[in-house]
């Protein structure tokens, strides 16, 4: 079972790490310096403490552990942090001791050979894993408590998912009826064995068994199980589920914010004001001339232009633009207020110049002005103009949860092709619902990932949907 496991291989999988480690440091020694690493006295030092770093780390990120609920992108996601610290510290290290002796060759050798053999590793483990499972071992004998349509939804899917190693081996199924289901697991606990109770809330007769569960936990705990809640109406929610304590009662926040917590907005923001300063200082200035004097050729009007948009917090503010279309003083005004027609592919009212900055996405590069006052940031949901957005938060659910965070110049939904105009309302709604998974999986790695894409996607002329 689950236990034997626990003890047995998880140690194993942990000194393989290990030894993978040992390895990649061996064969980037012999790879640079043509000979065999205990020939060499200080390198063979340097491995120890190396070594000593890579325990540490493996220790923090735990990526010993292996959670049969998580998918391998979970796994390989603890094993980047594992990396991170692991680099980190050694570099930390290098400055604080000024070795001088250590070969930046070698060293550029032995990460990306150990990240590569770690992760190749990782991957054969977790398939190692998964076959064993679907044969039948490594699994957790578990007992359910619920609903009966809920029980059988479970049952279900352990049946056409053993990867996952959760095998149902008796439900009590709640029907309604007055019975006592913690006399009924106390009595099925005297005679069985189990791993872990379910208990799955909701149902047609959920709110009966809601009385019944913390007697329910009580005799699971008695008996040695660990318990875990399934609640029902929580599956339409992120995974990523925080708890807190208010006034002495457990709450559950359904949706992850990560840029609730001050030290990662102040990341973000920093990330905002250098890159913004950079823009303007190096590139903005001169390409502001170029483009003024052919949006001035191609029709008459101003430079930029700026209009009403919805941001953080349901707060507007002005957003600018290079103006792309012909504008009449009526247009204009109506516009800058944040009303008027949606612009459509193949619009008319889009100038020469116009066609070729939205192609590219440049007709976008003044928003760096609302980057650096603060009501926008590089990375985020795109903002939309006021009418359109009063419109589309009526007709899409959860659409003002894209607004927990600040608009941004390029934006998950916005790489992945869902941008432009929102009258397709199947388009709006996929499209809410990529911003709303990133406000709820944000990390600076992923607003470097978009930027990046972003720019790739600006040179190549690849941007999509982008008129």
């Amino acid at each position: 079972m689950i236990n034997r496991y626990n003890r047995l291989l998880l140690p194993i999988f942990y000194l393989i790490d290990y030894v993978i480690v040992l390895v990649a440091f061996s064969i980037a020694y012999h790879w640079r310096f043509d000979q065999v690493l205990a020939q060499s006295r200080q390198y063979l030092s340097l491995f120890w403490i190396y070594s000593l770093f890579w325990l540490i780390s493996s220790l923090i990120g735990k990526t010993y552990l292996e959670q049969q609920a998580h998918n391998l992108r979970w796994h390989l996601r603890r094993l980047g942090i594992v990396e991170g610290l692991f680099i980190g510290a050694v570099f930390i290290f290098l400055v604080a001791s000024k070795s001088q002796y250590i070969s930046r060759h070698f060293l550029l050798i032995f990460f990306p050979l150990e990240i590569i053999l770690l992760i190749i590793w990782h991957v054969f483990r977790r398939q190692i894993m998964v076959t064993y499972r679907s044969r039948g071992k490594n699994y957790k004998s578990v007992i359910i408590v619920g609903d009966i349509d809920r029980v059988t939804d479970f049952s279900a899917w352990s049946e056409e998912n053993p990867a996952y190693g959760y095998r149902v081996d008796k439900s009590l199924c709640y029907d309604g009826t007055e019975s006592d289901y913690a006399l009924r697991l106390k009595e099925e606990l005297k005679i069985s064995r189990y791993d872990e109770l379910i208990v799955l809330t909701g149902g047609s007769f959920g709110v009966l068994l809601e009385n019944q569960i913390q007697n329910i936990i009580d005799q699971a705990e008695n008996y040695g199980l660990r318990v875990m809640i399934a609640p029902s109406y929580m599956r339409s929610y992120s995974r990523r589920i925080e708890i807190d304590n208010l006034n002495g009662q457990t709450v559950l926040s359904v949706r992850s914010e990560p840029l609730q917590y001050l030290h990662n907005r102040l990341l973000k923001r920093l990330f905002d004001f250098l890159l913004s300063n950079i823009i303007f200082l190096l590139f903005y200035w001169w390409f502001y001339l170029i483009v003024g004097i052919l949006i001035k050729l191609s029709s008459s009007g101003p430079v930029l232009f700026r209009q009403k948009r919805i941001g953080i917090n349901d707060k507007a503010f002005t957003c600018y633009k290079f103006r792309t279309m012909r504008q009449t003083p009526v247009s204009e005004k109506d516009a800058e207020n944040g009303f008027g027609e949606i612009t459509s592919a193949n619009d008319g009212r889009v100038t020469w110049i116009g066609k070729l900055l939205r192609k590219t996405n440049l007709d976008e590069l003044p928003q760096f002005l609302n980057v650096f006052i603060g009501n926008m940031s590089v990375v985020g949901p795109r903002p939309h103009m006021l009418e359109e957005d009063l419109s589309v938060r009526k007709k899409v659910p959860k659409y003002r949860l894209r607004q927990f965070v600040k608009p941004g110049i390029t934006g998950w939904a916005a790489m992945n092709g869902l941008r432009g105009g929102t009258e397709n309302l199947e388009l709006m709604k996929k499209r809410t619902e990529y911003d709303i998974w990133y406000v709820e999986n944000w990390t600076f790695g992923l607003d470097l990932k978009i930027v990046l894409k972003t720019i790739w996607q600006m040179v190549t002329f690849r941007i999509p949907n982008a008129y």
